[in-house]
């Protein structure tokens, strides 16, 4: 509780079905700020993690993170990654301004988000592939990419991504990019995944 970690390979690391909990801590300056592996729990509370490659990453079947009212910017690549079969909860925080996207879940991974700001990433805001699956509820995924693109799904993980109470701004769809589809409504627009807008 209450601490800074600066610089190294990974800053926060969970592993071996291990279980840690960071509240009100510092996390910047790393290759990975915080990472989860081998069936391991993290979560992180009030938390800040900036200015790393990934901010906080969890990258196999039975590691979870949870990340509540926190704050993952600034980081070269991607704010938060999910891959390999793990799992990702975010509630309330921010996720913005990162290099190249803002959350990433792949290979079977789950995501579940609530009240969450994904904004100002370099390419993408959201992006689902490769047979994962997400539960996106009233988050801003606004300002994303050039152009612009809050949420990214493969053809691979349409079926198993609901959302409700998005904030989106632009319709975009990138038949250009390998295996996905861009999902979003114009002028800031209410969304829901049964296809109707709500003023």
């Amino acid at each position: 509780e209450g601490r800074c970690v600066r610089g190294g390979k990974v800053g926060v690391l969970s592993t071996n079905a291990s279980t840690v909990l960071l509240s009100m801590c510092d996390i910047h300056s790393c290759e990975r700020g915080v990472s989860a592996e081998r069936q391991s729990y993290v979560s992180l509370s009030s938390c800040h993690a900036f200015a790393c490659v990934c901010g906080v990453a969890a990258t196999d079947v039975g590691s979870q993170i949870a990340v509540r009212d926190s704050d993952i910017a600034f980081c070269g690549q991607v704010g938060i990654m999910a891959s390999s079969g793990a799992e990702c909860l975010l509630e309330g925080s921010g996720v913005c301004s990162n290099g190249v996207g803002g959350v990433c879940v792949s290979g079977g991974s789950k995501l579940v988000a609530q009240r969450t700001r994904v904004c100002g990433n370099g390419r993408l805001g959201c992006c689902v592939v490769r047979e994962s699956s997400a539960v996106l509820q009233y988050c801003d995924l606004r300002a994303n990419g050039v152009p612009l693109c809050g949420l990214y799904v493969s053809p691979t993980s349409v079926g198993s991504v609901s959302w409700d109470g998005l904030e989106l701004d632009c319709q975009v769809h990138t038949p250009a990019e390998e295996d996905g589809f861009s999902f979003s409504h114009e002028q800031s627009s209410v969304a829901s995944s049964d296809g109707a807008d709500e003023e």
